[in-house]
């Protein structure tokens, strides 16, 4: 049977297939020591709220070791892809959820960028941010071709088939569009950018955690979905 993890849309999706264990103790011990002494860090020494604290610790410890570990788990057995992604969504509809009822508590949905705003405005940054998204990934695109990078195996086993799974494959990508925006770029980097003292640094261990998850892309993958 297959787990949940990171997913193919570059969310929290697919686990392994199969048996084999996902990494040795000591890395299980390690990433929930890292959650812990990160969560009592922030919530001690920095005032943060323990449930912010200790999500915070867990989207950038815990989730990223067990989309890495998972790759050990996945076998070579056929792929069931509707699965895959109806596990990636409901990953990423609690995440968001705990996200969003942990950020209203502390430290507030307005600084996690979900504040009223007018239409006009909210108009013209998505269209920013949509040729901004856009623009890099031709430019990756261009890189990856230029450079003969191919893609993962993992990740061409994940991209939709049939008719049935690209509907799936779609509604997900939707689904993450929002969900992991409200996660990493809203609660994660409002939570790290006062505790870190530095936006640049919150954004880059948020980049980091968040590009991790995609592990399954591979290096450049990793990097891609960081940016």
């Amino acid at each position: 049977m297959r787990g949940t993890g990171s997913g193919p849309d570059g969310g929290a999706g697919p686990g392994g297939q199969g048996g084999g264990r996902a990494g040795g103790p000591w890395l299980i011990h390690g990433a929930m020591g890292a959650l812990l002494v990160t969560a009592l860090g922030l919530h001690l020494r920095l005032d943060v709220a323990l449930p912010a604290a200790l999500l915070s610790g867990f989207l950038v410890f815990v989730l990223p070791f067990f989309s890495v570990a998972q790759l050990s788990a996945i076998d070579d057995g056929p792929m069931d892809r509707p699965g895959v992604y109806a596990g990636s969504a409901v990953v990423l509809v609690l995440l968001t959820m705990l996200a969003l009822v942990v950020g209203a508590f502390g430290p507030g949905l307005g600084s996690m960028g979900l504040g009223t705003v007018d239409s006009i405005t909210l108009g013209v940054a998505t269209l920013r941010l949509g040729a901004a998204t856009a623009g890099l990934l031709l430019v990756f695109h261009l890189v990856a071709k230029v450079a003969r990078i191919p893609e993962s195996d993992l990740l061409k086993q994940l991209r939709p088939r049939t008719g049935h799974e690209r509907r799936l494959f779609a509604g997900l990508s939707c689904l993450a569009g929002f969900g992991e925006e409200v996660v990493f770029r809203g609660f994660l980097l409002a939570v790290l950018t006062p505790a870190l003292g530095d936006p640049w640094t919150a954004l880059l261990a948020s980049s980091l955690a968040f590009g991790v998850l995609h592990v399954y892309q591979g290096s450049f993958g990793i990097l891609r979905t960081a940016m």
